[in-house]
């Protein structure tokens, strides 16, 4: 903690001076003063984004999330104010400046004539205006999505609403919903995630910086921003870009109250699910200084509970070799899989503000969201070894020496996220200060328990290799419990812990180039984050070494059929293990001499499993912006030192690849990334401008991926590698958009970009062929997993976005929306052993698709999502590439308004029932199919 004062206090120190440098001119502004007010539609709604100026200049700010503005350094006299609100009438107010005071000045706007008729604005229409008007007078690219517009699609949390973005694709998670984030065909370590500006920490099991947004119910929030152009006062670690997630803040001096109660239905596991949600938010205190209230509080919170899971298929080894007709690829390992999962998410905020004065105001934020799963898997699994298969003249492969391996796993999986800011910020003079303090902890615990049966050799066949649906035959090694005895058994609990710390300050001070009103902007920040990985003492590995006959599975036979319609009806699961007695088995004789621990497998299990990785990041930056009657042009430059410090552990085996001994491993490192930044938007006119950005960023591997050590994983046979010689990607980004708004809400853009990067991350998995390192022979076969730099890639894309209300059209058919997006994207990489690759992660097209229809209290809206075919892992060849199939979900929605504070909805999601599927090199060899069926809800929302 001395180390990062002492940093913060340093960059604070150095702010001061060039603040300083800039003279006394950028100070000395005593004839001015300055204007404060809020702007709020004729019923008192908030209007964020609205574009607030003075008449016959170029001063000018948009309002915040509040509807608030603030305008510095305003020429002291009378002078007019000019508001501009898309689905508002302008409006123009006087207003008398004096000099070195604050006067205030609220606006009320009229709402336009948009030739709605018969056609209800109705919450989503004033999202979809909220939206645009802050995207509209934004300085830089980005897309906001606000709270109303999230309720137009039937999405629960924050990954599946922002998959409706142009350029943003998603990964699913274990039930199917969204849980990551990609954006514009780069990897997702390339998107930093924030919480009111601040980076949240991941806590996946891999690593990842990026946290889950699955943990998080999109009703805890206000609005969302993905920022695709940094400038120079935001963090310069996200190639990409940046995830935003602003909490809301209390707006009406009238106490708002809503709440969502609802009930669902899973059609995979034919359960039912409840979900509930209510907020709450008033101001206080009004007064002339504080016409809208000095205090502020605000609180929401959500519920949500399901019963869902998955079926899958697998077959994520597949072996080289020739049986007669030339080298093919077969599928040695195959498996079934059955989950079903307990799941229940909760979420809550709340956020008081308080304004001192005028121009000094604090806010203080908490977030804390959870998501809890108690899950149960089924797994059976096929062994077919390359070398020992025959291929008979019928066609069939065969093996006379197979294996079969039946198991259950028992898991608690509680995945938390805990946020704390304040946040504040005064006038002195003409400098306007802001600072903050950010603290995130995130915590992802894992109790589990893998209890598997195998058999001995048994005879085993299989025709068909090409099909999604592999089904090896020759035994009932679905169904005959008396092949199987209890085998090994794993605890896998470990626990991953992540939390940020930040400090930052921030000074701007507006000046008058000419008649050009101007800003410069300075600012320093540190950034402490610290992510551990470990196996607590409670794991452990033991195999079963009692009489075959007490450890048969006909002890511990579950279900005889598990699932009759497995994978849709294509194929079944057949004998369940019994999970009480399995378990009661295991614990009543762990340690005896029936389930002995294996010590050395337990000791390489929790040592090979640590790391524990810090870095703190101080960053300073300058940046001035200039408004040249239409022409806005923004420059500055960021510079970011990074001091890191990895740990972990190197394990020794003997001959026979047991566990020696454990040693400490340590690696540190510091560099520093100089960041230009170069951002120009011009207003062709009213409703239409161009924006251009030239701007640098980088993007940090993955905290796993540099820690000093490997993983053994026995039941997976896999190793994983850490490379702490990974360097951080660079990239130069180059983005051109054009914007045209449209009268009755909606907007046509269309835009390029362009990114160079250098050293770019990516996965790499090979079948161990027995050379590749000191004792690699143990492990001929497994697959071996690594993160290596590439060396250089280029990145192509365009974008293109609509949104319209149809209003033009005659009659009810005014009430027809349209909402589709785009993006193609093209790259060309070069890695470490192969070249003209397409860089990992990227998705040549991505495209959403919404049509709805609104007529007075009535809605309906159908929306799809299409995210196209990316590659997930590289092989050392196209034939060995692990790619994510193309995949398109459909969704639908429906509502009906009872009165102005009651309405009812209907939601349903993957009406197609698409699975998320991978292939090996060629889409006829199946790498994993996940299954998951269509799910949706139905409730009644309260307004008060």
């Amino acid at each position: 903690m001395k180390k990062l004062l002492t940093n913060y206090l340093t960059l604070a120190g150095i702010m001061a001076g060039l603040l300083l440098l800039m003279g006394p001119p950028a100070f000395a502004q005593h004839s001015s003063g300055n204007i404060k007010g809020q702007v709020t539609g004729a019923n008192g709604e908030i209007l964020p984004g609205a574009s607030v100026f003075i008449k016959g200049t170029t001063i000018g700010i948009a309002t915040d999330l509040s509807g608030n503005y603030t305008l510095l350094n305003v020429p002291a006299g009378n002078q007019t104010i000019s508001v501009i609100y898309m689905g508002f009438q302008p409006d123009e107010q006087e207003v008398a400046v004096v000099a070195g005071r604050t006067v205030f000045m609220n606006v009320k706007l009229k709402s336009a004539d948009l030739n709605l008729g018969e056609v209800t604005v109705t919450a989503v229409m004033e999202g979809q205006r909220k939206a645009l008007n802050q995207q509209r007078n934004s300085d830089n690219i980005k897309q906001v999505i606000s709270a109303d517009l999230m309720g137009r699609y039937p999405d629960l949390n924050v990954a599946e609403s922002l998959q409706r973005l142009p350029g943003v694709t998603i990964g699913r998670n274990s039930s199917g919903e969204g849980a990551t984030v990609q954006m514009r065909g780069t990897p997702g370590n390339f998107t930093n995630i924030n919480v009111n500006g601040e980076q949240i920490m991941g806590t996946q099991e891999d690593g990842s910086r990026n946290a889950q947004l699955d943990v998080i119910p999109i009703n805890v929030l206000s609005s969302m921003e993905v920022v695709k152009t940094l400038t120079p006062d935001l963090d310069g670690d996200a190639i990409a870009g940046v995830v935003n997630m602003k909490t809301p803040t209390a707006t009406s001096l009238t106490s708002k109250f809503s709440v969502d109660l609802g009930a669902g239905y899973n059609n995979l596991r034919s359960n039912l699910n409840g979900i509930g949600n209510a907020s709450w938010g008033k101001r206080f205190f009004a007064d002339d200084k504080s016409p809208n209230g000095k205090l502020g509080l605000m609180a929401t919170g959500s519920y949500f509970r399901t019963k869902n899971g998955y079926d899958e298929i697998r077959a994520q080894v597949w072996e080289a070799n020739d049986y007669g007709n030339g080298s093919i690829y077969f599928p040695t390992d195959i498996r079934l899989l059955y989950v079903e999962n307990q799941r229940t998410r909760i979420g809550t905020s709340a956020t008081v503000d308080y304004n001192f004065s005028p121009t000094t105001n604090i806010v203080a934020n908490f977030m804390y969201s959870n998501h809890n799963n108690e899950l149960t898997r089924y797994r059976k699994r096929t062994r077919m070894q390359t070398a020992r298969n025959v291929l008979n003249e019928e066609g069939e492969y065969t093996n006379s020496r197979g294996r079969g391996y039946n198991e259950i796993k028992a898991a608690t999986e509680d995945n938390s996220n805990l946020n704390f800011n304040v946040q504040g910020e005064t006038v002195l003079g003409s400098v306007k200060l802001d600072a903050g303090v950010f603290m995130n902890k995130s915590q992802f615990i894992n109790k589990s328990g893998i209890y598997n049966f195998i058999t001995g050799n048994i005879p085993l066949a299989i025709s068909d290799i090409s099909t999604d649906y592999l089904a090896p035959y020759g035994t009932d090694w679905k169904n005959d419990a008396s092949l199987y005895t209890y085998n090994t058994v794993e605890r896998d609990w470990w626990t991953t812990n992540g939390t940020n710390f930040t400090a930052r300050l921030n000074a701007s001070v507006p000046y008058q180039i000419g008649s050009n009103s101007a800003f410069f902007k300075a600012g320093v920040k540190v950034k402490r984050m610290h992510n551990k990985r470990f196996r607590p003492d409670e794991t452990i590995v033991t195999t079963y070494a009692g009489a075959a006959d007490a450890g048969r599975l006909t002890n511990f036979s579950g279900s005889p059929e598990v699932s009759s319609d497995l994978l849709d009806g294509n194929t079944n699961f057949g004998l369940g293990v019994d999970k009480d007695k399995t378990i009661s088995f295991l614990d009543d004789n762990l340690g005896s001499a029936l389930f002995p621990i294996n010590v050395g497998a337990t000791r390489n299990s929790i040592d090979s499993y640590y790391y524990d990785a810090s870095e703190t990041v101080s960053s300073a930056y300058l940046m001035n912006r200039i408004q040249f009657n239409k022409l806005m042009f923004l420059a500055g430059v960021r510079l970011e030192r990074t001091e890191v410090d990895y740990k972990g552990n190197i394990i020794e085996t003997d001959a026979d690849g047991n566990w020696a001994s454990t040693s400490p491993n340590r690696k540190q490192n510091d560099y520093l990334k100089v960041l230009p930044n170069l951002q120009l938007k011009y207003d062709i006119d009213k409703s239409s401008l161009v924006r251009a950005a030239l701007t640098y960023g980088y993007s940090r591997p993955n905290f796993v991926d540099l820690v000093p050590g490997r993983l053994i994983s026995i039941l997976s046979e896999t190793i994983t590698d850490g490379n702490p010689e990974l360097k951080p990607a660079f990239a130069t980004n180059f983005d051109l958009m054009y914007e045209k708004y449209l009268d009755n809400l909606g907007i046509i853009s269309g835009g390029v970009f362009y990114k160079k990067i250098n050293k770019f991350q990516y996965n790499s998995v090979f079948a161990l062929a027995g050379n590749e390192f000191d004792g690699a022979a143990r492990y001929e076969g497994w697959r071996w997993f690594r993160t290596l730099n590439g060396d250089n890639a280029n990145v192509f894309g365009v974008e293109l976005n609509v949104q319209a209300n149809l209003t033009f059209l005659p009659g009810i058919l005014k009430g027809i929306s349209l909402m589709a997006n785009y993006t193609y994207t093209h790259s060309n990489a070069d890695a470490q052993f192969r070249k003209d690759l397409r860089l990992p992660g990227q998705a040549d097209h991505a495209a959403n698709g919404s049509l709805s229809f609104n007529h007075k209290k009535f809605t309906i809206q159908g929306n799809l999502n299409y995210n196209g075919a990316y590659t997930v892992l590289l092989g050392d060849q196209d034939a060995t590439d692990v790619v994510r199939n193309a995949r398109i979900q459909i969704d639908a929605n429906t509502s009906y308004r009872i009165t102005d504070r009651i309405s009812v909805y209907v939601e349903a999601q993957n009406l197609t029932k698409a699975p998320q599927m991978d292939y090996f090199g060629e889409r006829s060899r199946l790498y994993q199919k996940q299954f998951y069926s269509f799910w949706g809800r139905a409730g009644v929302k309260f307004r008060f």
